[in-house]
């Protein structure tokens, strides 16, 4: 069983309960566990994926934030972007790798989880859904989480000097209820993420720019690594496309066609 999970309970005797049938799910976030060699399910039955990075301390991973967002699309489930410590971007703000995101239709919110700026914006997209919040250690996901809710009182890391890395805070899934409806699956930080099963040919659909142009392609099997004629790359090399964005996918496809055989 993993957070979010239905199940039926049964009493005892005693006035305690055991699990009898877990439900099953309609909705699943999950990645490839490298360790078994299998799929990791991190949380069931959630509505939406919260992918919580940091503007500064740690830095953005947005290799990291692509295969979130590229998990998520293949499990069918939407994504808002939540960029939190916006006080430690300065006058810099948010850089332009990461507002592109709006332009191919991800929200990307602000928040900074100690002066409260962009939470309540950020309650609104919860309330009434379950959300699962993920992304890397140290970016301050429980941080927020307390700024929405005081009385959890969730234990805070710190940032590494060195590393300039997070600590991981969370240990175990947390389903959490909210005031305003709904709930929140927090979850421990991940520094890895790749998807479980995937078929190398449906991969591009899981990058929401690149499908309107898969159609244009020379070749119906085009992978958009080197092909001539392909859509995806002359967008990559006119710009519609973010280079970093084409480079995540091809980093996944390696996987994905590893994982095959």
């Amino acid at each position: 069983m993993v957070v979010g999970d239905l199940v039926t309970l049964e009493q005892l005797e005693d006035g305690s309960c055991r699990i009898t049938e877990v439900l099953p799910r309609h909705s699943r976030l999950s990645r490839h566990s490298m360790a078994k060699r299998r799929e990791q399910v991190l949380a069931a039955n959630v509505d939406q994926v919260a992918a919580v990075f940091s503007l500064a301390r740690p830095e953005p991973d947005v290799r990291l934030l692509d295969r979130l967002l590229a998990v998520a699309e293949l499990h069918d489930l939407p994504a808002v972007i939540v960029m939190n410590k916006a006080d430690l971007a300065g006058d810099v703000g948010v850089p332009p790798e990461i507002a592109a995101y709006s332009e191919i239709g991800y929200p990307v919110l602000c928040t900074c989880a100690t002066t409260g700026a962009g939470i309540p914006d950020l309650q609104e997209r919860l309330a009434g859904r379950i959300t699962v919040f993920t992304g890397p250690s140290g970016v301050g996901k429980s941080s927020i989480l307390n700024a929405i809710m005081p009385e959890l009182d969730l234990r805070v890391g710190t940032v590494g000097e060195k590393t300039g890395k997070g600590k991981h805070t969370t240990s175990a899934g947390l389903l959490i209820p909210l005031t305003d409806g709904g709930y929140l699956a927090d979850t421990p930080g991940i520094q890895y993420f790749e998807p479980a099963g995937v078929d190398p040919a449906d991969l591009a659909h899981a990058f929401r720019e690149f499908r309107p142009l898969v159609e244009h392609c020379r070749f119906a099997d085009c992978r958009h690594r080197a092909e001539p004629g392909c859509a995806v790359i002359e967008a990559v090399t006119d710009g519609s496309i973010a280079e970093h964005r084409h480079v995540s996918y091809l980093s996944l496809l390696e996987a994905a066609e590893e994982a095959r055989g």
